[in-house]
């Protein structure tokens, strides 16, 4: 209610989420629907080449109602600037070099592939890895901006750069990024998986109107909650 005041205020033109669950983000889309409240239009979530669990519930919730994704941490802490390179030393002001949680977290083959992967495109089309990291992001499916730091000028035009950064269909970092695990129930009810009778049943659902969780056969009458 606060935020639906702001809002109805003139105070905020926009309200957001971060860091939302998938259950916790469509929970609150259905308050807002059954409330008559203003409702989220965004989602900012951590998503890069090598943090891309989001692409499981999240990516397809924010397609299907209409919210603009904002990641964060796009270059995965630096991994993907090209300074880390495997089998080399970290540099000694580095975040990972400080940082053991962040050493941790993608210090693995997986991910010192897409790293190669990103720096082998990036050096293919003339350009730094982290703008090819950003374009890759702008590129993915309901992704609206990034949210990204720079501690420098250079930094801060190097980064805006990834605007006019056009990666190729075929570019390695998108075939090699990290991607979730694909698991049982998600696998089934992804667009086109499964048996090709799962898949046409799946085709046929649809959401009613705005109501969160609300489903029906398109053109019969079966609904469930």
């Amino acid at each position: 209610r606060a935020l639906d005041d702001l809002v109805r205020s003139g105070k905020v033109l926009y309200i957001g989420a971060s860091n939302y669950t998938a259950y916790r983000l469509m929970e609150s889309l259905w308050v807002s629907d059954r409330g008559g409240l203003e409702r989220f239009v965004s989602l900012q979530a951590q998503y890069n080449l090598l943090d891309r669990d989001l692409e499981r519930e999240h990516v397809p919730a924010c397609e299907a109602f209409g919210l603009g994704i904002l990641p964060w941490s796009p270059l995965a802490g630096g991994m993907l600037t090209g300074k880390y390179r495997r089998g080399r030393p970290m540099p000694a002001d580095a975040r990972l070099a400080k940082k053991e949680h962040w050493r941790r977290r993608y210090d693995h083959p997986k991910a010192w592939d897409t790293v190669e992967a990103c720096v082998e495109v990036a050096e293919t089309l003339g350009v730094a890895p982290a703008q090819v990291a950003l374009s890759w992001l702008l590129g993915r499916p309901g992704v609206t901006s990034v949210v990204f730091g720079a501690r420098t000028v250079e930094q801060l035009e190097a980064n805006l750069g990834a605007l006019t950064v056009e990666l190729p269909p075929e570019a390695p970092a998108a075939r090699r990024g990290v991607r979730p695990a694909s698991r049982l129930p998600l696998r089934v009810h992804a667009p086109g998986a499964g048996t090709p009778l799962i898949a046409a049943h799946l085709a046929k659902l649809r959401p009613v109107g705005s109501c969160m969780g609300r489903w029906c056969r398109a053109g019969g009458r079966d609904r469930a909650m």
